[in-house]
């Protein structure tokens, strides 16, 4: 009897491991991935699903991606070019109507839907609206939300416990928030109510129970509760030491106490405008800073930018004349002419226009299969550069040695070759999404503000506009970014824009050359900083050559 137990319980280990061990259930699909233990991502007419370790179907092949689980079981899906989750039974917990759906935390998960943030459950039910232009991070139970221009507050239920109603709120501390409402400040507690309103231009800091606000002008002191201790009707009024702050109304300086109770006699300050009426003086005002006082009954001689400004008053008129000064007035003086000294000016500012595309990390312009998304349209991939500000450094007598710098903003922009934009999956990874219907143009570009330091030679000693050559390091800082989609159905054309950072870096450096002839200026620059987080997407080094127009010669 042992016998036969044994051997009915060998059979069945040999029949289960052979039933794991069998795969053939793959073979029915184009692609598959084995994307946890006993799960794979399958495709089937282009399109993706999951299926389990014994071929059930946990999700159908009709998505465009299927994303890796979850550390809670759920799989984000695209359908559509839309966002949605199934759970590990299969169950789809949010439907695929969502343009962005970010992970769950402490039982919610934020989504966007037609550019409005709002937050589903775990059942996967929207009791946040999608109504939110903005939504911070829940914190101490509330979020800050942005709507319509305004900024609020709601509570984990929800709830819009402070209205979307302020143009800005300061951080909550001691359970108070300054808030700007029509320009003007005031302050909230966590209740959403206006314990101050918002009457003030600025509410300094509160120190031993009171602060000082400014309205329309004019200075004075509040308590915690909004009450004007000392009302604002002074042009200045200092910090209180020992019970008692400096105040200045009307040119007078005096002292008043918390009850704003004035302690001393003022002390009267005269204007210089006064003294200067009483001695018959007159005030010239030059421009640059200074005051000068003369007898109203004199010719007085002022110079004034390089020039001499005479006054002639009597009692009936004044008269005011100009005349350029010049050394050789002066008696014994003789003005040399200067020798005509040629000084450096280098070649930056104007307007670059070139053409863009990227290098792989072997210096190759081919892209890997798995990152051929990102095949360039070159001859629709431009670049342009406004550069405004340039500061030339001489290095030569001559002036035909120097380095040039400046300011300048590039603009990329990168025309996709195929029929995709570029987005982020749930691990911030850079991937894209196919684009449905009839696709004219889809394009991901960026600005960077730029500097760049360029050693310039002209082998002309007297003429600016002859032949030069000029190479030096530059940098860049993103200051923006988006991809663009347009399609165009029945003859009417949809744009779609997405703005983003996906995953470039902020900061980029690189070299630059330039050569020139008269009108005929080339350049090239390499970056040597990947355009992408390397680590979040692939490696690629921009590369951009064309030419440049100067204003001057």
């Amino acid at each position: 009897m042992k016998k036969v137990t044994m051997f009915i319980f060998v059979v069945f280990f040999l029949v289960g491991a052979y039933a794991q061990e069998d795969k053939s259930f793959l073979k029915a699909y184009q692609k598959t991935w084995e994307i946890d233990d006993g799960y794979y991502r399958v495709m089937q007419d282009g399109k993706m699903g999951l299926v389990d370790g014994n071929g059930n179907i946990i999700i159908p092949c009709e998505n465009e991606q299927v994303w890796n689980l979850q550390d809670n079981g759920n799989i984000k899906v695209i359908k559509n070019g839309k966002i949605g989750i199934y759970n590990i039974n299969g169950d789809l917990i949010i439907p695929t109507t969502y343009d962005m759906v970010w992970d769950y935390e402490d039982g919610r998960a934020k989504v966007l839907k037609n550019g409005k943030m709002g937050y589903v459950n775990e059942a996967g039910n929207e009791y946040i609206p999608c109504k939110y232009d903005q939504i911070w991070d829940f914190e101490d139970g509330k979020a800050r939300v942005f709507r319509n221009g305004g900024m609020g507050y709601i509570n984990e239920a929800g709830n819009e416990f402070i209205p979307a109603q302020y143009q800005k709120i300061w951080d909550f501390e001691d359970g108070r928030a300054k808030v700007l409402k029509n320009g003007k400040i005031g302050m909230i507690n966590e209740s959403g109510y206006e314990v101050i309103p918002a009457q003030y231009q600025k509410i300094w800091d509160f120190e031993d129970g009171i602060a000082r606000v400014l309205k329309n002008g004019k200075m004075g002191y509040i308590n915690q509760v909004g009450t004007e201790l000392i009302p604002c009707q002074y042009q200045y009024i200092g910090d209180f030491e020992d019970g008692v702050a400096k105040v200045v109304n009307n040119g007078k300086v005096s002292y008043v106490n918390l009850n704003g109770e004035q302690v001393n006699d003022p002390e009267i300050y005269e204007d210089i405008d006064d003294k200067v009426e009483e001695s018959n003086y007159s005030v010239i005002e030059t421009g640059d800073g200074t005051t000068i006082i003369t007898n109203a009954n004199d010719t007085t001689t002022i110079r004034l930018f390089g020039s001499d400004m005479e006054l002639v008053a009597d009692d009936s008129s004044t008269k005011i004349s100009f005349k350029k000064k010049d050394d050789n007035d002066k008696p014994g003086i003789i003005k040399r002419k200067k020798k005509d000294v040629r000084g450096f000016d280098g070649h930056y500012w104007g307007v670059d226009l070139g053409f863009n595309n990227y290098l792989n990390k072997d210096g190759d312009l081919s892209l890997a299969d798995e990152y051929d998304y990102l095949s360039l349209n070159t001859g629709k991939s431009v670049e342009v550069s406004i550069n405004i500000l340039e500061q030339n450094i001489p290095l030569s007598r001559k002036g035909n040695v120097g380095f040039v710098t400046g300011l300048g903003f590039t603009y990329n922009n990168y025309r996709f070759d195929n029929p995709i934009t570029l987005i982020k999956d749930a691990q911030g990874q850079l991937t894209y999404r196919d684009i449905e219907g009839d696709l004219n143009k889809t394009k991901f570009t960026s600005l960077y503000a730029t500097v760049p330091f360029l050693f310039e030679l002209q082998f002309s000693q007297k003429r600016r506009d002859g032949f030069y050559i000029s190479a030096g390091p530059i940098a860049g800082y993103r200051l923006s970014s988006h991809t663009k989609v347009v399609t165009e159905e029945n003859g009417k054309k949809s744009k779609d824009k997405d703005r983003g950072g996906f995953n470039l870096n902020d900061f980029r450096y690189g070299a630059q050359a330039r050569i020139g002839y008269r009108a005929i200026n080339l350049y090239g620059t390499y970056y040597l900083s990947p355009l992408f987080d390397k680590n979040k997407a692939p490696e690629l080094y921009p590369i951009s050559i064309g030419f440049s127009i100067y204003p001057e010669w």
